[in-house]
């Protein structure tokens, strides 16, 4: 039997109803100005690192350390700026901070479930952290692996883009296989650097004029390996977009192989638009 003070009992109010009941306009306005200030800050780091690898590209020292370091660290400003703006805002609500507080307490076995079926993706971001820091490849380097052989794009926390030297395809690794697995490294190892620049010739253009000039720089390259193997230009694709040719040429040292890619594009887009005119 109910008795009369049972009936009149309050009914327990609803999460949603003690969220709002705490929401006021000062913790909106906060929130969505941390949210600014945070979107404000990342594009900031962007645009810094982005003028940061432009500097270099032009005074030709960007190296395969520096890239892929400048990479690393781009990404963990952004994650950084991001958590501490979004922990910022949930702590200006009281129902977020005992949601929060009560998942920390009861976090035992739910972690461990979480961590179990998320072993693949921290392995990857741990290996992805530990590639970027010991530099066993970098970016830019001319790496095998599985039978496939390109140039390292880019590298993540969870995976690592390689583009195909036989079609240009992009490879997405996960950087657990990297990380497991042996990766031949054709960059590192020695003194030299290889130079590689690739150059599209427009339907209406002359490959062999283009690939003339190529050659015609690097043999001319006042930094060039000459113990090494002889420059040379490889027909990668023909299609109708045109014929995309390859410089490979060994130099003595990174910045000297960059300065070499920039010489041979500059010359190349001489000789393809006064071809066009």
């Amino acid at each position: 039997m109910l008795s009369s003070l049972d009936a009149y009992a309050p009914s327990k109010p609803s999460f949603w109803a003690i969220l709002l009941v705490d929401v006021q306009p000062r913790h909106v306005i906060t929130a969505i100005v941390l949210l600014a200030v945070a979107s404000v800050l990342s594009r900031v780091v962007s645009v810094g690192f982005k003028r940061a690898r432009e500097r270099h590209l032009q005074r030709g020292t960007l190296l395969p350390e520096t890239a892929t370091q400048l990479a690393l660290t781009r990404r963990l400003l952004h994650i950084a700026i991001w958590v501490t703006s979004i922990s910022a805002v949930l702590s200006q609500f009281q129902a977020l901070r005992v949601i929060s507080t009560g998942l920390l307490a009861s976090a035992g076995l739910s972690g461990l479930i979480v961590g179990f079926a998320a072993r693949s993706t921290l392995g990857n971001a741990i290996a992805g952290l530990t590639i970027s820091i010991t530099q066993p490849i970098r970016i830019g380097d001319d790496v095998e692996l599985r039978g496939e052989r390109g140039i390292v794009e880019d590298i993540h926390f969870t995976y690592t883009v390689l583009r195909l030297l036989v079609d240009g395809r992009r490879l997405i690794i996960p950087n657990d296989a990297l990380a497991s697995e042996v990766v031949k490294n054709a960059t590192m190892g020695g003194v030299t650097r290889i130079a590689r620049a690739e150059v599209l010739v427009p339907p209406g253009g002359s490959p062999d004029t283009v690939r003339s000039a190529l050659l015609a720089v690097a043999n001319g390259f006042e930094h060039l390996d000459r113990a090494g193997t002889p420059p040379e230009v490889y027909f990668v694709r023909i299609d109708e977009r045109g014929t995309l040719l390859r410089l490979v040429a060994t130099c003595n040292d990174p910045p000297s192989a960059d300065r070499l890619v920039q010489k041979a594009l500059a010359r190349a887009s001489q000789v393809v638009f006064r071809r066009a005119l």
